[in-house]
């Protein structure tokens, strides 16, 4: 089943609008837990004062997806989820990988497929807008209508991080395969697209290496800058990260083995919290070492507002580094590696610490501890570069500029043709003549 919501409608009336479909992997909310969904959530958001939402995605999300569906149902004409696929055998997925097939993580679905071909007839729309990798592979549904590849993480960036960083041969050899089945997924189904978004100049210059035939832009990310920030006494250190995501993983271990314990010996009171969906479970152990597993927390600014610091020690992955940007916009310090700091135009000493080897990553952790004033010029310069560089307000005129700019040049194509679309300027016929309710996908 798809269960499909009809929402309020933003201010600017729907009749003069053009219809923007979402396909996403999952349900966004601010409390999602996933830090690419927030922003993507936020950023939806901001375009829906401009476009009519009709979204589709699947039925899950990391934390509360009911209250995912009901947050969108705000903002967005539509809300349409379709049911995750049966799962299958590991081993049956990774020999699909290694026979050249889809990437594990990225499941196909005929249900999915049909609810963007059905939603698109619906709802008249100008354009598709694809978020995240693991939708890509819909794109053709989209046939007859611009499509939109919202990249997020370019798999063939990050995963050969991943991969240069594994150790042991056999780990390598599936990390190899892992990479080399999404870098093929994503040859394929980003050559279908329309455009590319890259929210990185490093992503945005491997995509047009590869693929030089479809324009691709660079959208960079955005946040929500509070009009004042009141910090606490920094009671911690803090890391926040989704652990379901591998390079959250790997840096998490790589903190607690490598670099904990050198803070820990010259701060034997400090103490280290560290939250997120699938956070690792608590132990006795753990504590002993300062050293505090919070799991979801619901107000993730209060938990930035009270760290000392906060750490990104990401060692591979792409994109750009959520919980940096959003731990900079309430004033918090950070270090990150050059991994965690790229993609935002940040200056070591100036917005943040940056240290790419153990010993120097605890260091830079010392010395914010150990200066307050060190620590407060830090956080203050990066909040004001977040401030000038990563609004919201920029990004959407910008996104919406690329989003009118190739609707137009497709309804110009559309009537060189002889064929009728619909033009970012003309009226929209109401999309609400029916009631809308649960329906059986075909």
């Amino acid at each position: 089943m798809n269960a499909e919501t009809p929402a309020p409608r933003a201010s600017v009336p729907s009749s003069k609008r053009p219809s923007l479909v979402v396909v996403a992997p999952w349900v966004y909310h601010l409390r999602c837990g996933i830090g690419g969904g927030v922003l993507c959530f936020r950023m939806l958001r901001h375009l829906a004062q401009h476009y009519d939402i009709h979204w589709v995605s699947f039925d899950t999300t990391a934390n509360d997806v009911e209250a995912g569906k009901r947050a969108l149902a705000e903002f967005c004409a539509s809300v349409t989820t379709v049911p995750m696929p049966a799962g299958k055998p590991r081993w049956r997925g990774r020999l699909r990988q290694l026979l050249g097939g889809r990437p594990m993580a990225a499941p196909w679905s005929a249900a999915m497929e049909s609810a963007i071909r059905d939603t698109i007839v619906r709802s008249h729309a100008a354009a598709v807008l694809f978020q995240f990798p693991q939708v890509a592979q819909f794109v053709g549904a989209a046939a007859g209508v611009p499509a939109i590849v919202d990249t997020q993480d370019v798999c063939a960036v990050s995963l050969y991080r991943e991969w240069r960083k594994t150790q042991g041969t056999l780990k390598r050899l599936i990390k190899a395969l892992n990479w080399l089945a999404w870098s093929r997924y994503e040859l394929k189904h980003y050559g279908q697209a329309d455009l590319l978004l890259a929210i990185s100049d490093t992503d945005a210059g491997v995509l047009r290496a590869y693929l030089p035939d479809v324009p691709c832009h660079v959208s960079p990310v955005a946040t929500e800058i509070p009009p004042s920030v009141e910090r606490g006494a920094g009671q911690y250190v803090a890391m926040v990260g989704n652990f379901f995501h591998p390079p959250n993983i790997d840096g998490l271990r790589w903190l607690l083995e490598d670099i904990w314990p050198q803070v820990r010996a010259r701060h034997p009171t400090v103490e280290l919290r560290i939250a997120g969906p699938a956070c690792p479970a608590p132990s006795p152990a753990l504590e002993a070492q300062g050293i505090r597993m919070m799991g979801f927390v619901d107000d993730i600014d209060a938990f930035f507002d009270n760290a000392a610091v906060s750490l990104t020690p990401y060692r591979f992955g792409g994109g750009v580094k959520i919980k940096v940007l959003e731990a900079l916009a309430r004033s918090c310090p950070v270090v990150a590696t050059p991994v965690g700091a790229e993609g935002l135009d940040l200056q070591h000493g100036q917005h943040l610490l940056v240290a790419a080897q153990a010993d120097a990553f605890a260091e830079a952790i010392h010395q914010l501890l150990v200066d307050p004033g060190l620590a407060r010029r830090i956080g203050e310069a990066g909040r004001s570069h977040i401030d000038r560089r990563f609004s919201y307000r920029s990004k959407t005129a910008d996104l919406k500029q690329a989003f009118d700019a190739l609707i137009e040049r497709h309804r110009g194509r559309a009537a060189a043709a002889g064929g009728t679309t619909l033009s970012v300027v003309e009226p929209v016929a109401s999309l609400h003549a029916e009631p809308v309710g649960e329906r059986t996908l075909s």
